[in-house]
C-alpha cells in the first residue's frame, strides 16, 4: 500500500479547513442537509396546506376529482413512475366518499384525461380488500 505524501495531505487538510470554516458554505451545507432529511415532511405540510385551502364546492366537478385520483395514485406526478412511487390510500378513501353516487361522471372524466379507466387504476393501486371497500363506497 502506497503512503500519501505528507505535504499533499497537509495541503488537502488546510484546503478543507479553509472551505469548512467559511460561514456561507456551512450555512448552505446545513440547509441542504436539512432539506434532504425533511423533504418528505415538507411535501406533506405543503399538501396539507393546499388541501385546507381547497374549496369544498370544487369537489362537485368530476374533472377535479379525476385529477385528485391521479395525484393520489401517482404522488410524484411523473407518469413513468405511476407503478412505483406509492399510493396515497388515505386520499383515495376521502375521494371515494366525494365520488359516491357520481362514479360514472368521474370515471368518464378520468378516462378522457388519462387513457385508462378509474376502476382499472384503483384495482392496480389497491389490494383486493381495499379495492372492494372503495367500490362499495363509490357505488
Amino acid at each position: 500500500m502506497k503512503k500519501m505524501n505528507p505535504i499533499i495531505l497537509q495541503k488537502v487538510a488546510q484546503g478543507a479547513k479553509t472551505i469548512f470554516s467559511n460561514r456561507i458554505v456551512l450555512i448552505v451545507l446545513a440547509g441542504l442537509l436539512a432539506y434532504l432529511f425533511l423533504k418528505k415532511r415538507i411535501k406533506k405540510v405543503v399538501r396539507k396546506i393546499s388541501e385546507n385551502q381547497f374549496d369544498k364546492n370544487e369537489t362537485q366537478n368530476p374533472n377535479i376529482l379525476a385529477q385528485q385520483y391521479r395525484s393520489a395514485a401517482n404522488p410524484s406526478g411523473n407518469k413513468w413512475m405511476i407503478d412505483w412511487d406509492g399510493t396515497d390510500e388515505d386520499a383515495i378513501d376521502r375521494l371515494a366518499y366525494q365520488t359516491r353516487g357520481r362514479l360514472e361522471s368521474v370515471t368518464d372524466a378520468y378516462s378522457q384525461k388519462f387513457d385508462e379507466t378509474l376502476t382499472d387504476r384503483m384495482r392496480t393501486e389497491l389490494d383486493n380488500d381495499d379495492f372492494q371497500n372503495w367500490r362499495n363506497i363509490v357505488t
